[in-house]
């Protein structure tokens, strides 16, 4: 009966739910995404030391709070969106008089998002610390898969994996930007 239960959970219950499920093999892998490397700026952003790039810590469609250091879905928001609808994101953030003081955000490309995989966790394969509640799923980068104009590369943060996808599928997506 409990495994019909749970079963039956997972199907209903979007994945988002279960974000703060995460396995880690920390001292078996080492990690690529050590909390030592971000720097919190108290608003709802984290400077990554190594890159020095500054990434909105809650995925699109999530909610900073800072009283609780999480980010939240407020209702039936849609947090996922094509490819296109990621890319109009970060325009509308920036039209809108930005996020944290600054109107540059942009969504990332393959290279970077993929250097905020987390390879010592999966489920998702993210440091969730830095990043909390962030769903286990495929997130959007800004790079065209060359070879078709009907894909780019996501990165997989189930498990921490690039590939390439539709434009037109729906996945999430996280907004970065340069130091000033």
């Amino acid at each position: 009966m409990n495994k019909i239960l749970l079963i039956f959970m997972m199907v209903v219950i979007p994945s988002y739910v279960f974000a703060n499920y995460q396995p880690c093999r920390i001292g078996l892998i080492i990690e690529t995404t050590p909390s030592s490397q971000f720097k919190d700026n108290n608003d709802g952003t984290v400077t990554d030391l190594k890159t020095k790039l500054i990434w909105k810590k809650c995925t699109e469609g999530q909610t900073w709070t800072t009283n609780t250091n999480s980010c939240i879905v407020n209702g039936e928001v849609n947090i996922q969106y094509t490819w296109e609808e990621a890319l109009e994101l970060a325009k509308n953030t920036n039209n809108n008089g930005g996020f944290a003081s600054a109107v540059n955000w942009r969504l990332p490309n393959i290279k970077e998002l993929s250097s905020i995989v987390e390879n010592a966790c999966y489920g998702p394969a993210i440091n969730l610390t830095v990043f909390p509640n962030t769903p286990a799923g495929i997130y959007w980068s800004s790079t065209p898969y060359i070879g078709s104009n009907d894909n780019v590369w996501t990165v997989r943060f189930n498990y921490g994996q690039n590939s390439m996808d539709a434009k037109y599928d729906y996945y999430f997506a996280r907004l970065v930007r340069d130091p000033n």
